[in-house]
């Protein structure tokens, strides 16, 4: 307790803020567990990285080390300093991790052929995270399972240092979309299905989380906002700029905003063994701080980003794109073409042309010839557009 360190995190290099004080430590397989925070007084939030003596402990003998985890939880044993709050199989292979500035994530093979993800969170705030509130939320099976969590107490205050949930067996939705563009082979009823589960998820949402009616010029001044650092970063957005700016400023009353996913994409989705659709990504975009990635949005956000996933899925065959996503608004109950909808789906093109971490690579024009596309065609429609039932007009 109190010892100033300076050390590599267990995902990324921790923020250079200020020393930081170690609050905990444990041993664990290999290394230990070690537990963070900084000496700024009005900062609560903690850091965890699982170390060795070489610093960080996946970067030496990753494979290693997973497996030693991987007995280590199943004996009951928890996470270091953490207490593990749950159940798992008693046998538990380590099969791969993945790794971000944001967190870990360690993929567990079961004997049954089910796959469990292990998920450590880097930078903990306290309360709930995202990701595991949702899945509270989101029981059934149109989501992966939270099967266990880990807990720590610092201070009067719960943190949860991270999560275990079942993933679904099935097809990634990627994978799918692929092959029917591939065999040119759509199928309705799974765009309807896909459709009435993003429907069922929202109002859950609706129901267990706060809503409101918020000023429409409060929603689009936020993309407004990110239109002008899109802008900054990539000039070329600057001969589009403003007829995006003047759809955006062209809706007018209150927009239905609560709850979201927040990162709906192919890559997070699945259809499983019963041909129902399973969706996962709850941690939302990790990009963002928390309290963004919490915060309350128009539900046709989510609806936005899948999307623009499916039109890079589809690779330029805006038919197949356009017929997938009638089907989608076909179950979901709500008329595809209207203005909200169309103002999310310029700002999510206008962040791929400006993010290049938001895109595949090699393929900068796509975003743009989306652009150059929807001023021709979209644009001259946009005041007989149907209206959205989360687009409450002003009186």
């Amino acid at each position: 307790m109190g010892d100033r360190e300076s050390m590599t995190a267990y995902g990324g290099a921790i923020p250079d803020f200020g020393d930081l004080i170690r609050l905990a430590s444990a041993p664990i397989p290999g290394g230990h567990h070690v537990i963070f925070t900084s000496d700024d007084p009005e900062d609560d939030s903690i850091y965890q990285c699982l170390m060795d003596d070489d610093g960080d402990f996946l970067r030496s003998g990753a494979l290693a080390a997973g497996e030693l985890l991987c007995d280590h939880l199943t004996s009951g044993d928890g996470i270091g300093a953490g207490v593990f709050m749950g159940s798992i199989p008693e046998s538990l292979s380590y099969v791969r991790h993945t790794r971000t500035d944001y967190r870990v994530d360690l993929y567990l093979g079961a004997g049954d052929g089910e796959t469990y993800v292990l998920t450590i969170y880097r930078h903990v705030w306290p309360g709930i995270p995202v990701e595991v509130e949702m899945l509270r939320t989101i029981t059934g099976r149109f989501s992966p399972e939270l099967v266990a969590h880990i807990d720590f107490e610092h201070d009067g205050k719960r943190y949860i240092l991270g999560s275990v949930r079942r993933l679904p067996t099935g097809m990634n939705a990627l994978e799918y979309t692929r092959m029917g563009i591939a065999a040119q082979v759509f199928t309705h009823s799974q765009g309807l299905d896909l459709g009435q589960t993003l429907r069922f998820i929202h109002d859950s949402f609706l129901m267990a989380f706060p809503y409101e009616w918020a000023p429409a010029e409060t929603v689009t001044g936020r993309l407004e906002e990110r239109l002008n650092a899109f802008t900054d970063a990539t000039p070329r957005l600057s001969e589009y700029a403003p007829w995006i700016r003047d759809w955006y400023r062209s809706i007018r009353g209150e927009v239905l905003i609560h709850r979201i996913h927040g990162n709906v994409n192919l890559r997070q989705m699945w259809l499983d063994e019963d041909e129902r659709w399973v969706i996962g990504g709850w941690a939302g975009d990790v990009r963002l701080p928390m309290e963004e990635r919490a915060r309350l949005g128009s539900p046709l956000e989510d609806l936005a980003t899948l999307q623009r996933s499916l039109f890079w899925a589809c690779e330029g065959n805006k038919l197949w794109c356009i017929k997938a996503m009638a089907a989608i608004f076909e179950g979901y109950g709500d008329p595809m073409m209207t203005a909200l909808f169309s103002a999310f789906v310029l700002d999510r093109a206008c962040e791929e042309a400006a993010d290049h971490s938001s895109r595949p690579d090699g393929r900068p024009e796509l975003p743009f010839e989306f652009l150059d596309w929807f001023r021709d065609n979209a644009l001259p429609t946009r005041d007989t557009m149907s209206p959205s039932q989360f687009l409450r007009s002003a009186q």
